[in-house]
Parts: C-alpha cells; structure tokens; sequence
C-alpha cells in the first residue's frame, strides 16, 4: 500500500509521516521531495539539459522528472508487497497529479489531505524557517484535487501526528489498538 500524505508546506506531513512509521505494522518506506538529495539527481552534478521521453521534443524539466521518480520509486516498493508513505503537496501548476495517478494506477493507493488553517500554516512556516514567506498559503490556495471525494481520508492536521497516524492506520488498514513494532 501506498499512503499519500497532500497538503501544503508546513502542514505537517513529514512529521505525521514519521508518526505513521511508529505505527504501522510492517516497514513503511518514507518518500518526501523534501527529504531527497538532490545529488542523487543527474542536474544537481552535471548541470545539463536532458530530453524529457515522455514528451519528445521537450527539455526534460527537473522538478517534475524529480517527482516522477518519486513516485515510480514508490509504486516498485508496492509491487513488491511493501508499504510506502509519500509526502508530498500537489498543487496546480504542474501536471504532478494526473501523473502521480497514472504511475500508481495498479497500486494500492490510500489518499489522505492534510488540512491546517492559514492562521497556522503562517506561524508553522515562520517558526521553521527555511521556507519563502507565503508559500505554504500559495500552495493551498492552489492545491489539487480540490474535491473532497478525491481522499480517502481528511485530516485536521493541527491535531497531534500519533492521532492523525492512528486515523490512517485504522481507515486505511481496519486496524485499531496498534503498538509501535519492536
């Protein structure tokens, strides 16, 4: 199973992520573009242009090859009968979730949005840091699927990370009452 975690910046996915980890009950591989080296990209270290093969005649663009990666990367560790956490926000300038949809098409999905209020998401970015002011709000004004039948689960994500962890893992496996593996 594939868990995707969608919501903007400083919502709290890597967190609720790790928190899911401690809970679930087999391994459950962590993929985040936020927590990727870029070095292990081919632009970081030679600095050129590629041709994108899945749209001839066009430069392949990094972020966006980056991302499909991710979750191609994601949709093997499924394949393979493990699980995999994917912390991610999608957002409409891109087309990143028609083809996160079609890279996971045959794979065990469940598809959780991470709400936070602006009020939040404000204070959380400028207590971080290490974002551009008003990103995290960009980014919900424009996140994707805006529908709320999109998700298979809806989380208040000013809750606490163990609670929200125990929401995925009861909705997206029937499990209650789990304890951190050993």
């Amino acid at each position: 199973m594939i868990v995707i975690l969608n919501g903007p910046s400083s919502a709290g996915k890597t967190t609720l992520a790790h928190a899911l980890q401690s809970v679930w009950p087999k391994p459950l591989y962590y993929f985040s573009y936020d927590a990727t080296d870029w070095y292990c990209a081919p632009f970081a270290v030679t600095g050129r242009d590629f041709p994108d093969p899945e749209r001839p005649g066009e430069k392949l663009d990094p972020v966006r090859d980056f991302l499909s990666v991710m979750y191609l990367s994601a949709a093997a560790v499924d394949r393979s009968g493990r699980d995999a956490v994917v912390d991610n926000c999608l957002f409409d300038t891109d087309d990143i979730w028609p083809l996160s949809r079609q890279i996971l098409r045959d794979c065990r999905t469940f598809f959780v949005r991470v709400d936070v209020s602006p009020a939040v998401l404000e204070t959380r970015e400028k207590a971080r840091g290490d974002r551009t002011p008003g990103k995290a709000l960009w980014q919900l004004a424009h996140r994707v699927p805006r529908e709320d039948d999109a998700y298979d689960l809806i989380l208040d994500g000013e809750q606490p990370p163990a609670a929200c962890a125990e929401k995925i893992l009861r909705a997206a496996c029937g499990i209650t009452g789990s304890a951190p593996l050993k």
